[in-house]
């Protein structure tokens, strides 16, 4: 009130609200590279979960498969952008919605490319273990039936200049497969070159018939299921837990005396040599 009682001008004015509500713009574009980018990250992460199993290029035989680390980095990144997309939309509603999407297909790549890292790096790690054989010295001589039944007698195989003898740990491993599927493929390129390719494991016969059918691979699948070579040779990974025993992988290069002249091994049975080098280690041998 003024001095004197007088009222304040418009003292009794009713002050309107506009609470009204207005509907934030959708934003079409920024909602679509939000779910673009998390689609292809979680389709590139899903890509290097399912192809690393059959791409070289992915370094499934390195000892630090790089590539495919390199692919699931880009695979985080890219949901990230997506959540980062998705929290500057201005409807409430699509923010919420697409930022959800993109959190959980961070979660799950972050959280599944964390493991496929750990297995890469120390779930393919061999048991320890010691290689009774040396360069120089002469292989084992065996006579294992293969694939067919057939008797196998070496270490040295009959007119070939060379023996490529690769210990693969059993048909239920991946890297296994691809390594014996990959030889068979160049198998002309060691025909050619006057050089045999067998295969040892400690699978029965049943299995290495079964892995030779599932290759389509002619190279001899020989059974050692009692260990008469790989126990010797200390590439034999025993288990507690029931399960049968496998062989620790390993390549032997000999020449027509069974002399071994080659040897790979590696700390992860997850790291195997490529084609290329197999058959340069054998061919080594023959130009000698």
């Amino acid at each position: 009130m003024r001095a004197g009682g007088s009222e304040l001008p418009d003292s009794h004015a009713q002050i309107e609200i506009d609470d009204s509500w207005v509907t934030p713009p959708f934003q079409p574009l920024r909602a679509l590279g939000a779910a673009l980018m998390t689609g292809c990250g979680f389709g590139l992460y899903e890509y290097v979960l399912v192809s690393f199993w059959s791409a070289p290029w992915m370094g499934i035989h390195d000892r630090i498969p790089w590539p495919a680390f390199a692919l699931l980095a880009v695979a985080m990144l890219a949901t990230v952008v997506g959540i980062r997309l998705a929290l500057r939309l201005d409807s409430p509603h699509a923010k919420m919605g697409f930022g959800l999407f993109a959190f959980l297909a961070c979660v799950v790549v972050g959280m599944g490319g964390g493991r496929f890292i750990s297995y890469a790096m120390r779930g393919t790690v061999n048991p320890p273990y010691k290689l009774n054989l040396a360069v120089g010295q002469r292989f084992p001589a065996f006579a294992l039936p293969d694939q067919n039944g057939a008797i196998r007698r070496g270490p040295a195989m009959r007119n070939a200049d060379a023996t490529l003898i690769y210990v693969y740990r059993g048909d239920f491993c991946p890297f296994a497969r691809f390594e014996l599927g990959d030889l068979t493929r160049h198998a002309d390129e060691f025909r050619r070159a006057r050089i045999d390719v067998v295969g040892i494991s400690a699978d029965p016969l049943e299995r290495s018939k079964m892995l030779a059918g599932y290759l389509r691979t002619e190279i001899p699948l020989l059974s050692d299921a009692r260990e008469s070579v790989l126990a010797p040779l200390g590439l034999v990974q025993r288990h507690v837990d029931g399960e049968p025993d496998n062989a620790i992988p390993a390549f032997f290069v000999v020449d027509r005396e069974g002399v071994v002249r080659w040897i790979f091994t590696s700390r992860y049975y997850r790291e195997l040599p490529r084609v290329a080098t197999l058959l340069d280690a054998a061919k080594s041998v023959t130009a000698k």
